[in-house]
C-alpha cells in the first residue's frame, strides 16, 4: 500500500505562527521524517508565512514529482485571480488550490461574494479545492450545490483551530450534512491532535466512523499536517493504518492515499 501524505507545509524562509514548528522543514528535514514513518508520497500546502510563497513547495515537486505535488496558495486577490486559475494546472507540479476561510477576517470576503465569480472557474479548469473553512461549512455546502462538477475538499474534518476533545467535533453534525453532496470530500489530517487520550486515540473512534459511514470509503483522505503535530509521524500513519480495524484493506488503501491520487490525478510511477 502506498501512503500519500495529503498536507504538510515545506518552507526554507520565513518564521512560523501559532502552534506549527519553528524551524523551517526543508526537503532535508522532510525526506527523512517520511522514510522513518513509512510515508511514500506528500501534497506540499505552502504556509503563509513561507516568504517564496508557492515557490519552494514547487521547486521541490519539479525535482521529485513522483514524491511532490502541491496544493497551492492563490496569491492574488480574488478579483484578480481569473487568469492565475485558468494557468493553474498548467503549472507542474501543481495539483490543486487551497483556500483559507479560518478567520473571521478572512471568511468576510467570502461570505460578501467575493470569491463567487472563481467557483466555475475552478470547475472549468478541472482543479481540485481545498476550504479551510471552520465555522462555515454551510458555505462550502453552498459552493458544491451551485457547482457540482467542481471537486471541494473539506480540511481538518472541519474543526477549528486548536479545539480538542469533545468540544472539537461539536460541528459534527454539519459536517455530515456535507455528504449529501457527491463532489465533496473531507480530510481527515492530524486527528490526533483532537484527542485527548494517547495514541492511538481511541477516543476519536466513533467520530471517525461516522464521518467514514457519511461519506463513504472514497470520499475520506488522510493527512498529517505534520508541522503542528504533537505526537510522533509514524503514530500518526499507524491511527489509521492499524488503529481503525473497521477499515478493509481496500478502504485503507483509499484513505491512506488512493482516493487523494485518484482526485488530484496524481500519477503513480
Amino acid at each position: 500500500m502506498q501512503i500519500v501524505d495529503a498536507q504538510v507545509h515545506a518552507w526554507s524562509s520565513g518564521e512560523s505562527t501559532g502552534h506549527h514548528r519553528r524551524t523551517p522543514i526543508t526537503k532535508d528535514v522532510l525526506v527523512p521524517e517520511m522514510t522513518q514513518a513509512g510515508v511514500d508520497r506528500v501534497l506540499l500546502v505552502p504556509p503563509l508565512w513561507d516568504l517564496r510563497g508557492n515557490a519552494y513547495s514547487l521547486e521541490l515537486a519539479r525535482q521529485d514529482p513522483q514524491r511532490f505535488a502541491v496544493m497551492g496558495l492563490l496569491d492574488v486577490p480574488p478579483e484578480q485571480a481569473e487568469p492565475r486559475l485558468r494557468a493553474w494546472r498548467g503549472e507542474p507540479g501543481m495539483l490543486g488550490i487551497r483556500f483559507l476561510f479560518n478567520t473571521k477576517e478572512r471568511v468576510a470576503p467570502l461570505l460578501d461574494g467575493r470569491y463567487d465569480a472563481l467557483w466555475p472557474v475552478a470547475a472549468e479548469a478541472g482543479l481540485t479545492v481545498a476550504l479551510l473553512i471552520p465555522g462555515a461549512l454551510a458555505q462550502a455546502g453552498e459552493i458544491a450545490r451551485r457547482h457540482p462538477t467542481l471537486r471541494l475538499i473539506v480540511d481538518h474534518l472541519g474543526v477549528p483551530r486548536g479545539a480538542t476533545g469533545p468540544g472539537a467535533f461539536e460541528h459534527l453534525p454539519q459536517l455530515l450534512a456535507l455528504a449529501r453532496h457527491p463532489n465533496v470530500y473531507v480530510k481527515a489530517v492530524g486527528v490526533g491532535d483532537y484527542a485527548l487520550d494517547p495514541w492511538p486515540f481511541h477516543s476519536l473512534d466513533e467520530t471517525l466512523r461516522r464521518v467514514f459511514d457519511a461519506f463513504g470509503p472514497g470520499r475520506l483522505i488522510w493527512g498529517s499536517d505534520l508541522s503542528r503535530l504533537h505526537h510522533p509521524y509514524r503514530q500518526c500513519v499507524a491511527h489509521f493504518t492499524e488503529g481503525l480495524s473497521w477499515l478493509s484493506d481496500a478502504d485503507r488503501e483509499g484513505v491512506m492515499g488512493g482516493n487523494l491520487m485518484r482526485l488530484l490525478g496524481w500519477q503513480r510511477e
